[in-house]
């Protein structure tokens, strides 16, 4: 499983957006909006004011802020007290904590 206590590799800070396509390895916040399709083998955590829309393939993912699209995680997804999720959603194990919002169709438990 991706270690989410990994150093942060890279910021995409308030106010900042992106459109295209992101790859990486580490851990990744986005703190502001990302549109289009980010893969990692690491961590991908949405901030609370942050915006993710497309999709996303991560081995870990944590959210505080709104992911929507064409969500993957294929080793936990850890929805935030003020995370949303939207779409289409599928993580081998789901956690949401009070508050968390979801209005996606999902699928959890599956490798």
């Amino acid at each position: 499983m991706a270690d989410p206590t990994l150093p942060l590799a890279a910021l995409l800070g308030k106010g900042a957006r992106y459109s295209g396509e992101m790859s990486f390895e580490g851990r990744v916040r986005v703190d502001g909006t990302f549109t289009g399709r980010i893969f990692t083998e690491d961590v991908l955590e949405v901030g609370e004011g942050g915006v993710v829309d497309g999709q996303v393939d991560a081995a870990t993912l944590i959210v505080a802020g709104l992911a929507k699209g064409d969500v993957r995680a294929r080793d936990r997804l850890v929805l935030q007290p003020t995370g949303r999720l939207e779409g289409k959603v599928d993580a081998r194990v789901l956690e949401v904590r009070p508050g968390g919002q979801i209005d996606a169709q999902v699928r959890s438990g599956a490798p």
